[in-house]
């Protein structure tokens, strides 16, 4: 019964109303943390220093199976000046000029992050090794984002998936462009999506390419 006052109730019955929207049986969602710490000391003997890059994951898709990607998301910590083993969060505004980073699918990252903004003002010769020619004048180079942050879109009301098939290298890099002013310690990438089967992956894509 109703309070006084207030419209009547009725009784409703939900049908397989949530048993529609399980997963498969062989989905199964993730969320891991990586990470790396930063190189002391970072300069080598050789080809130029910077920028450098420091490989915080690699991870090979298994057989027989997909990985689906949501969101990557990088940090820096640097020392808090309080012990040495106390840890801060890097701000985004610190991070800009300094540090980029690099999530690839294979040799194709999920987004073009090309920007017109060099490290600190000056432009960045970034090569795809630590040595050989540089070929890229923009800190951004299309792979790389600067600063840290999602890596993803994160767009209210918008979906967001990228995919290694089973074979596919995923790949999470830091780029240090130039010396920091800070006393940098580790780099983090948490990366959150579910594994699939291969076979159900294929229907799905097959379904929306259509």
């Amino acid at each position: 019964m109703g309070r006084a006052g207030a419209a009547p109730t009725a009784p409703v019955r939900i049908v397989n109303g949530f048993t529609t929207i399980l997963p498969g049986r062989t989905r199964t969602f993730f969320e891991r943390q990586f990470f790396a710490a930063y190189p002391r000391p970072l300069q080598k003997a050789g080809p130029p220093p910077f920028p450098r890059a420091v490989t915080i994951a690699s991870i090979e898709a298994p057989k027989q199976q997909s990985i689906v990607i949501r969101t990557v998301d990088f940090k820096a910590y640097r020392n808090a000046g309080i012990g040495p083993d106390d840890l801060r969060e890097l701000s985004r505004g610190r991070s800009i000029g300094t540090l980029g980073f690099e999530f690839t699918r294979g040799n194709r990252g999920i987004t073009d992050f090309a920007t017109n903004l060099p490290g600190r003002g000056v432009p960045v010769l970034l090569s795809s090794g630590q040595s050989g020619t540089a070929t890229a004048p923009r800190a951004g180079n299309g792979k790389i984002k600067q600063g840290v942050g999602l890596a993803t879109p994160n767009n209210p009301g918008e979906s967001f998936a990228a995919y290694a098939m089973p074979g596919d290298n995923l790949i999470a890099k830091a780029v240090v462009f130039r010396p920091p002013n800070f006393d940098l310690r580790l780099f983090e990438v948490r990366i959150s999506g579910w594994l699939a089967g291969q076979k159900e992956l294929e229907s799905i894509i097959d379904s929306l390419s259509r």
